[in-house]
């Protein structure tokens, strides 16, 4: 009997879980509204409860990165990312009882990619300091902690690098004129974006190419370069003596938003009783445009350039779930299997204790409160982009209006910038709301 009523205590703690509304959070960022979206989250913190602070923290991160504040941001990013590191060290006594019960009462340590995504966007707000030694630090974080990652699985994830910061790094370095440096990321890059073809039909960008070329020359690879290229595709690339004339400007687009993740439920009929497993997936929710320009216009000389897709973050969440859903429901089923030992091993008490009837009521209140009590883990890093893109011009020094321009026409004005000459300069720019 101790053990039924432990299964119902738990199925009144697992069924109040708190839960932060983000329609109010979007409507407030869909508003402009920086001030009240960041108060939101500042007074919010026990809506997400305690299991979710992780998600509070990469929330709070991602706003004040969205909001001009990326001293705050960095602050938040690095406080996320040494506690999903401690929860990443599990806690076995916790672990059981979530088999018992199921994933809420954990404290959420977040999915691979998104452990991963703390160092890419902790790397973005140190760009936007204009700490760069700090954001390649990031990056390389970035690459360490997906291998540290993987090699927990027998069976390997397919995100196990990520493209899009060995890029950064690759630039990072070379505005820091480590030549070869920046062609050794540029080309780990580049073996990065064959996966991404293969797993997530994310085609290789020409920008990766093109900067791949141009610093192969000062770190004496170039006839490795070429090897290395598609001879089909068009590569205009700006001679390296030229680029070090120049100013480079490099777009950031933030596109769209994150896949939201729902439960699949499903019931097995067995000799003891229903049995019912739930399992979380992704649903993806396309931004209406895919494609944007970066226009840039100063009275000396002005041009457009298109933005690349660097990283579909949508189809990288839904992959790296797949990859792990074996262990997923591995795991749901044997969770469903613990609660019905606990369910038949409360009947029989009952029905030892107050006869068959009993322990048929027992049975059914059980089972009920075994299916009720089976939950996917729903929750997720809901702030993050669906999509990121890339843009970069090599243009002559001098100050820049930029402007952003998206397939459906609608343009948006960003900030103004002055660029030297071999001097390298971030703008970031989102259309998440």
């Amino acid at each position: 009997m101790k053990n039924f009523f432990v299964l119902l205590i738990f199925l009144c703690v697992s069924s109040c879980a708190p839960k932060f509304n983000y329609d109010s959070l979007q409507n407030a960022m869909a508003s402009k509204d920086c001030p009240g979206s960041i108060e939101l989250l500042k007074n919010s913190q026990q809506a997400y409860g305690p299991k979710a602070l992780l998600i509070h923290m990469l929330d709070s991160g991602m706003i004040h990165f969205q909001c001009d504040d990326p001293k705050e941001a960095t602050l938040f990013f690095q406080n996320a990312d040494h506690l999903a590191q401690d929860l990443w060290t599990k806690s076995f006594s916790k672990e059981a009882a979530s088999f018992v019960t199921n994933d809420f009462i954990l404290p959420y340590r977040g999915e691979d990619f998104e452990r991963a995504m703390i160092c890419l966007f902790s790397a973005f707000s140190y760009i936007k300091l204009g700490e760069f030694d700090e954001a390649m630090a990031d990056c390389r974080r970035l690459d360490i902690i997906l291998s540290e990652y993987n090699a927990q699985y027998e069976k390997k994830n397919v995100y196990k690098e990520d493209a899009l910061g060995r890029y950064i790094s690759g630039v990072l370095s070379e505005a820091d004129k480590e030549f070869s440096e920046a062609y050794i990321f540029y080309h780990d890059a580049l073996k990065a974006f064959k996966n991404y073809e293969e797993a997530y039909g994310t085609p290789t960008p020409n920008y990766l190419l093109e900067d791949l070329l141009r610093v192969s020359i000062p770190a004496d690879r170039k006839s490795e370069a070429m090897n290395l290229v598609p001879g089909e595709r068009n590569i205009g690339m700006i001679d390296h003596r030229t680029s070090r004339t120049l100013g480079k400007i490099i777009l950031v687009h933030l596109n769209g938003k994150a896949p939201v993740k729902i439960e699949n439920k499903f019931s097995v009929v067995t000799a003891t009783g229903p049995i019912s497993i739930a399992f979380p997936d992704y649903s993806v929710n396309p931004p209406a445009c895919r494609t944007s320009r970066m226009i840039l216009s100063s009275p000396a000389h002005s041009c457009e350039v298109e933005t690349e897709l660097f990283e579909d973050i949508n189809r990288i969440a839904v992959k790296d779930l797949e990859d792990r859903k074996f262990r997923i429901t591995a795991k749901a089923i044997a969770r469903a299997v613990a609660k019905q030992a606990v369910v038949q091993a409360s009947s029989k008490e009952m029905e030892k204790h107050y006869g068959a009837m009993a322990g048929l009521m027992a049975n059914i209140a059980g089972n009920v409160a075994a299916s009720a009590l089976e939950r996917a883990d729903t929750r997720s890093w809901r702030t993050l982009p669906g999509e990121i893109y890339i843009a970069r011009s090599f243009v002559p020094p001098g100050e820049y209006q930029i402007n952003i321009e998206l397939c459906d026409g609608y343009r948006k004005d960003l900030n103004k910038i002055s660029v030297k000459a071999g001097e390298t300069k971030f703008v970031f720019c989102d259309t998440m709301y």
